[in-house]
């Protein structure tokens, strides 16, 4: 969303309204970006990671190297290690999407 927002010619409002969340917590989300581009890399434009989730069924297959996924919103980290339960998972992710609003 916050990736969207800044899109030449985008409306923040107009995104926020789109995803049916505040728009303040898209301003939000936009000033927090705008201060870690400067702060993590010291000045150097970061860049957006797009991510989807298809699926919420079932786990996830195993494989001989076990990864880790890492996600952060706001100040709430989220690890995730070994096998992992999609759906549980996703109640996870929207749970996270919810503070705030």
């Amino acid at each position: 969303m916050v990736a969207e927002s800044f899109a030449p010619g985008a409306s923040a409002s107009g995104v926020a309204r789109r995803h049916d969340i505040s728009p303040s917590l898209l301003f939000l989300w936009r000033r927090q970006t705008t201060r870690a581009k400067l702060e993590e890399h010291g000045g150097m434009p970061s860049g957006f990671v797009p991510v989807a989730i298809t699926d919420c069924g079932g786990k996830l297959p195993l494989c001989e190297e076990q990864g880790a996924i890492e996600i952060e919103v706001g100040a709430v980290r989220i690890r995730v290690m070994g096998t992992v339960d999609r759906r549980a998972l996703c109640e996870v992710l929207a749970a996270v999407g919810t503070v705030g609003r």
